[in-house]
Parts: C-alpha cells; structure tokens; sequence
C-alpha cells in the first residue's frame, strides 16, 4: 500500500512539473511571437490534460494570427472556455482584438453579461459598459504586437526588427483617437461611469484612455474621476495614476 501510494505522489509531481514546463514553453513561444508553435504544444497540452482554462488561451493564440480561419477557430475555444465562466475578463482582455467587430462577439458580450448578472447585481447601464469594454480593448489591444517589437529595438539599438510594425504603430494611434473622441462624447452625454453603473471593470477603462490623452484632457475631466472615487464608485488604482500624473505635469510632487 505504502509503495502504491508512493508512485502515486511520485506521477503527480512528475505531471505537474510536465505541464509547468509545457506552460513556460508556451509563454516563451508567445513572448517571441510564435504563435503557431505555441498553438502545437497548446494542442498537445490539450490532449493529455483538457481544461476550459486552456481553451481560453487557445482562443487568444488563435485571436492574435488575425486570419478569418483563425477567429472561427478562436470562436470554437472560446465557447469551450466560457461555458463555466461567468466572470466578464473575456470582455477586455485585449488578445480578442481581431474578434470585436465579428458579429459572434455579440453573443459573447450578451452570455457574460446575462451570467454576471445572474450571479452580481444587475449592470444600470449596459450600453455605456460594452463600449466602454471595446475601448478599453482597442486602446491594449496591439500591445502585443507592439511590445515585441519594443523589445527587439532595445536590443537591436534603436532599430525596429520589421518595417511591419510602422502601420501597426499608425493603427495604435488610429484606435487612440477614435476611443478619445467616443469616449468624451459619451462622458458629455452620461457623466463619469461609476462601478454601479457599468462594473468596475467597464469603468477603470474610462479612466484608462483619458490618462492615455494629454495634460488638457487629463485636466478637465479629472473632477469627475475624483467625484466618483470618493464616493467609492472609481478604482483607486486609477485616481492615483491620474493625479500623480497631473501633478507633475503642474511641476509638484506626486502624492
């Protein structure tokens, strides 16, 4: 018995150890930028030790590649993925960029909401709260792309690797200035989203894209963060960014 027993721990750390090695493989293939070969070893993964966590990231894998074939694929596993989950990450993680505008990602966005609700308090606003979860993944959504490529020009000493990474860069500041634009208009016509509002989540992104704007912007509608931070309604995370940054933009000491 006390032998069985034995071999039993012993497998069990040995597929653990197994799987970590397989995940950190995973995470290096990604941060490389080899998404192909990181979906291999994500399927062998699969095959030995299924999991909707894996299906998650299999999806994202898929999200990044940016093909029509692949964003069915990402469609598959994301299904997979979400059937437990009632959570709303899937709806700003930024790896899912390529996938925002496909019709499919309504049903999405309509699923995680429903089962959020289910089990939190109802979303006042759910309109305000499903833009503001786009904005906040077109303003993350080429980082991945783009911190490659930051990377390699550190080490290649201040040259990019590829020329492809200039219509990137054009696309990033595209997506800046449509999400600033949308995102005053609606802070004109709704005021300063609060977490009862639209969730927490929904609601640090608008505080996310003003801090990506300039001193002027910052300046003006930083009143309204403040207002809703001391009601409790704003991550303090995100007050704290916005206000330490004005302050040294203003020549003082951040707090």
């Amino acid at each position: 018995m006390k032998k069985i027993i034995i071999q039993i721990i012993v497998l069990t750390t040995v597929s653990v150890v197994y799987s970590q090695d397989i995940t950190k493989q995973i995470d290096s293939l990604k941060n490389e930028g080899l998404l192909m070969a990181a979906l291999q070893q994500q399927y062998k993964l699969l095959a030995e030790k299924p999991s909707e966590d894996l299906h998650y990231d299999i999806a994202s894998t898929y999200a990044l590649l940016w093909s029509s074939q692949a964003r069915d694929s990402a469609f598959v596993h994301l299904h997979k993925a979400l059937k437990n989950d009632a959570s709303l990450q899937v709806l700003y993680d930024p790896h899912f960029l390529s996938l925002i505008e496909d019709e499919r990602w309504l049903a999405i966005e309509n699923s995680q909401l429903k089962k959020y609700e289910i089990q939190n308090n109802l979303i006042q606003n759910k309109s305000f709260a499903l833009k503001l979860f786009r904005m906040i993944i077109k303003d993350q959504g080429f980082m991945y792309v783009g911190n490659i490529e930051r990377k390699k020009y550190m080490k290649n000493g201040g040259y990019f690797s590829t020329p492809a990474i200039y219509p990137i860069l054009a696309m990033e500041e595209k997506n800046h200035n449509q999400n600033t634009e949308e995102l005053l208009r609606l802070l004109d016509e709704n005021g300063w989203p609060t977490a009862s509002q639209v969730t927490e989540y929904a609601a640090a992104g608008a505080a996310l894209i003003i801090n990506h704007t300039n001193y002027k912007i910052r300046k003006k509608y930083f009143p309204m963060l403040e207002a809703a931070f001391k009601k409790g309604e704003a991550q303090p995370l995100r007050y704290a960014k916005m206000k330490d940054r004005l302050l040294i933009e203003e020549g003082k000491e951040q707090l």
